[in-house]
């Protein structure tokens, strides 16, 4: 039998929305992204904000990366993010390394642009693990029966939220309380896009001194749901705790909700006998659970800036920094100009007025580890005493314990899909 020997020629270009977006919505829909018209509508609004590279076969876009600016904290200090919003390959175009040639010179794009910080959401762990990506904290997901919670306070009538409010909601997020790893994304347009994803959605939100201060943004299903909490957004936790109430008050039609748990509180201890009701519930439509899942990641592209964003530790300690990043080879073999990673040498100070500077100190111990190591201790996603058992992290074990004293920070949470 014979075999075709045609080849397409494999390219990559910038994106460009007029000739280029027809082809990548035929991209979601191959990949089960976007199926129903007003799913796919939507993409007119996300592929307006951020910036897309293309991989195209004979000039057609075959794969499309697309990040997004934003900030996210590094304990109390907001960093510029580089968020990789959308990564998707046709059915035609795997075996090319599209995906992966793509992301890394997006990341230098990001860069090169002043972001400190790149993160995306996950299709599974191990692949961008290859661009120095390490996995974020664990982010709890409950279904419970809101009639359930704990909450005794009768809400205030909530005003009604359209797709058409998304300049409100998106400031609303911006200006919600952060923890360790909020991120937030830039563009308002980027939210309407999101927001219209489903058209089975609604918010319910309240004003404070004339602008929309906190809300819940649900997802339907059926008439007694689950509904699925999508965003929320609170400046404080009396807020929270109204928002709550706005929840529980749902609860004479709604049996179940979906939500994840906001940081600083432990759901569970807001609900009535939870290990009865996931019991008794069992194998119901409307069964309580509880999951846990990392599905982020996050991997430094700065090291003296986000060094210098974890101060004000109670601990201190100094160490030579041996870094090694895949983005090094893989920007090379792209022959990328400028950035080209952040693996190398650096002399770290952690302490009240953290510090990094490129060089080294044969007198200091030495720290040896990859970016996604360093990222995961940086943010405390797990101490470095555990990353030296589950990462390939390498030091004695004094500057072990010393690193486990000074990185005490609340395990980061996006609180924002992406």
């Amino acid at each position: 039998m014979a075999v075709s020997s045609d080849s397409p020629a494999a390219a990559i270009r910038a994106f460009d929305i007029k000739s280029d977006l027809d082809a990548v919505k035929r991209i979601w829909r191959e990949v089960g992204w976007v199926e129903e018209d007003h799913e796919i509508k939507q993409l007119d609004h996300f592929f307006a904000c951020g910036s897309t590279l293309v991989g195209t076969l004979d000039d057609v876009a075959e794969c499309s990366v697309h990040i997004t600016d934003g900030v996210i904290q590094l304990a109390d200090t907001p960093l510029p993010l580089c968020a990789v919003t959308a990564v998707t390959t046709s059915r035609i175009a795997r075996g090319h390394a599209f995906a992966r040639r793509l992301t890394a010179r997006q990341l230098a794009q990001g860069a090169a642009q002043g972001a400190a910080v790149a993160a995306l959401g996950m299709f599974d762990q191990g692949f961008y693990d290859q661009l120095g990506f390490g996995t974020g904290a664990y982010d709890h997901e409950f279904v419970f029966d809101p009639g359930t919670l704990k909450v005794s306070q009768k809400p205030p009538t909530p005003r009604r939220l359209e797709i058409e409010n998304y300049e409100e909601m998106h400031a609303a997020m911006l200006n919600r309380h952060k923890v360790n790893g909020s991120v937030c994304l830039n563009p308002p347009i980027l939210m309407k896009a999101e927001l219209g994803f489903s058209d089975k959605g609604f918010g319910l939100g309240y004003n404070t001194d004339g602008r929309l201060s906190h809300f819940i943004w649900l997802e339907v299903k059926g008439e007694h749901g689950p509904y699925e909490v999508r965003w929320m957004a609170y400046e404080d936790m009396s807020q929270l705790l109204e928002l709550l109430a706005l929840l529980k008050s749902l609860s004479d039609q709604v049996y179940s909700l979906r939500m994840m748990e906001p940081p600083e509180i432990q759901l569970q201890s807001l609900l009535q006998r939870p290990l009865r009701n996931r019991t008794i519930s069992e194998q119901s439509k409307h069964a309580a659970e509880h999951e846990s899942l990392a599905w982020w990641q996050l991997r430094v592209l700065d090291v003296p800036a986000c060094v210098e964003a974890a101060g004000g530790l109670a601990a201190e300690a100094d160490f030579q920094l041996n870094l090694s990043d895949p983005l090094d080879e893989l920007l090379a073999q792209e022959d990328a100009d400028g950035w080209r990673g952040a693996g190398g040498q650096y002399v770290v100070h952690l302490g009240d007025h953290s510090h990094a500077v490129a060089g080294a100190d044969a007198g200091l111990p030495q720290l040896s580890c990859s970016v996604n190591a360093f990222t995961r201790l940086l943010w405390a996603v797990a101490p470095a005493g555990s990353l030296a058992v589950t990462d390939g992290l390498q030091a004695p074990t004094e500057l072990l314990d010393r690193l486990n004293r000074a990185l005490t920070f609340q395990p980061p949470h996006p609180g924002w899909d992406f």
